[in-house]
């Protein structure tokens, strides 16, 4: 599932209370965002011509090697607990699922979960399951990056004892942890009580992970590139790493906002702004919006098309 979208079994009058609240917080953003943008224009404008097409287009392919990976970390996680539909269909469905964060208070990760555990053999709680388990796993390491890209920097000289937190943060993803944590949320009746992925699952979906945020920050990165002539070293690769990694834990936590709009930018533009200026900062959060959004949108809208074929299922 993802941040915004009402759980199975939500009462209608909260799914509905949901909605609204994200429809006004999700407006009330766009326009504030509008107005920052309009009221910095002179410093804006300029950056974003500094930018220019080839590093957003860069950012653009990158981003996509992030999106793929988290898609093949939530294929894994579902068959680690037994969900195995042909992994292009997994693929699909999960791509078409993310669709939803950009609607406010939908139900549409909800319906595709429904459509593969109805079409494709695997129980509905099982899904559930996984994509729990996935938002964890998404939420610890994007901690866990942010700690160790921007930890040091952050606090001077006491940044090294960051590390250890960091460590704490992903004994949590060890298999006994989870599993404890999976009977603890099996008593809400949300998710499936019984045995977590294995090791080999829950590591190669870690490894996804990983993979996922260094391209999310490569993506950043080769847009401060060209705002930092001179400073394209190995610290401001941590500080773009850590910084989206940061900025996309604050954004799924803002549950209000469709696909964490406004507060995933206001966290990129407040680490990034030391380093290239409040216009700078500004620019590198929009191309980034702009960049992740077509990934997601042109994901699903490809899916979708596949998943509708004769013979591979239709999509919700």
């Amino acid at each position: 599932m993802t941040a915004g979208a009402a759980a199975p079994g939500t009462p209608a009058g909260r799914r509905g209370a949901l909605t609204w609240l994200s429809v006004v917080v999700g407006v009330g953003v766009l326009v504030l965002g509008a107005w920052v943008v309009a009221a910095r224009w002179d410093e804006v404008g300029p950056a974003l011509a500094t930018i220019g097409a080839g590093p957003s287009v860069l950012a653009l392919g990158l981003t996509l090697v992030g999106v793929l990976a988290t898609g093949e970390c939530w294929r894994v996680l579902l068959a680690g607990l037994g969900g195995r539909p042909a992994p292009s269909v997994a693929h699909r469905v999960f791509y078409v699922t993310q669709a939803g964060k950009y609607v406010p208070g939908s139900l549409w990760p909800v319906l595709a979960q429904a459509a593969l555990a109805r079409r494709y053999g695997v129980g509905r709680a099982t899904v559930v399951t996984a994509s729990t388990l996935f938002l964890l796993l998404h939420t610890v390491t994007g901690v866990v990056v942010g700690v160790v890209a921007l930890g040091p920097t952050a606090a001077g000289s006491w940044g090294r004892l960051l590390y250890p937190v960091a460590l704490a943060g992903l004994l949590v993803l060890l298999p006994p942890v989870l599993g404890r944590l999976l009977g603890l949320l099996a008593r809400s009746g949300r998710v499936r009580p019984g045995t977590p992925p294995s090791w080999g699952a829950t590591a190669r979906a870690t490894a996804l992970m990983a993979l996922a945020w260094a391209a999310y920050g490569a993506a950043t990165w080769v847009l401060l590139v060209p705002l930092s002539p001179g400073t394209a070293d190995a610290a401001l690769a941590r500080t773009a790493v850590g910084a989206y990694a940061l900025a996309w834990v604050v954004g799924f936590l803002a549950v209000a906002a469709p696909a964490g709009v406004g507060a995933r930018e206001a966290v990129l533009v407040a680490v990034l702004q030391p380093g290239v200026g409040l216009g700078g900062a500004l620019s590198v959060a929009l191309v980034s919006r702009v960049v992740l959004t077509v990934a997601d949108l042109g994901l699903a809208a490809a899916s979708s098309g596949v998943l509708g074929r004769r013979g591979t299922g239709t999509a919700p």
